[in-house]
């Protein structure tokens, strides 16, 4: 009997381990900012001091930086959101066509790892990058995910989410992006 009992502990104790918290979306918490709500990890941080830590973007406003708490060799996943007044009208799609064009010529040893249609929450069509490469000679290589979602033809958001290479799985974090909604 002690021994069934030990058994049923042990593969309860196993099951349990091997559940991922990340299917349901008890894992998520919703951040309300100006014009925009999104889900991100509850475990992660909103960057405040975000004007000296990050550097200055060339045309974008940095609307939003949020970061894992967890850092393996001094590098932890992170979400940025950017923002631009738009001078013409465009989609959620072409705007994230475009950026990866300017992506493949800002990033160093870009490879393109994937291109998919998806919708966002709000039913608004997007174009997810996936891609590895490196900011700078300096850091290492990483693995982004890059989309775009416009609000009321007027303000364009660019999001970049950033992984080490060692993640294949990226679909939770592609679900991360797709939660972006206007307000």
């Amino acid at each position: 009997m002690f021994k069934k009992s030990l058994i049923i502990l042990f593969l309860w104790l196993f099951l349990v381990s091997c559940w991922d918290d990340e299917v349901s979306n008890t894992w998520l918490s919703e951040v309300t900012w100006n014009w925009y709500t999104i889900n991100v990890p509850s475990s992660w941080e909103v960057i405040e001091d975000k004007w000296s830590i990050l550097p200055k973007a060339k045309v974008w406003e940095i609307e939003l930086a949020i970061s894992s708490t967890n850092f393996i060799s001094w590098f932890a996943n992170n979400l940025l959101i950017l923002s631009d007044d738009l001078q013409k009208i465009t989609t959620s799609k072409e705007y994230s066509m475009l950026n990866n064009i300017w992506a493949e010529t800002d990033y160093l040893e870009y490879t393109e790892l994937s291109s998919n249609e998806i919708m966002f929450i709000d039913e608004e069509p997007w174009i997810i990058y996936t891609f590895e490469a490196k900011y700078n000679m300096d850091t290492p290589r990483l693995k982004f995910l890059q989309t775009s979602h416009i609000c009321n033809w007027t303000k364009a958001y660019f999001m970049t989410i950033a992984l080490p290479t060692t993640v294949k799985d990226t679909s939770k974090y592609e679900y991360l992006l797709s939660t972006f909604m206007c307000k």
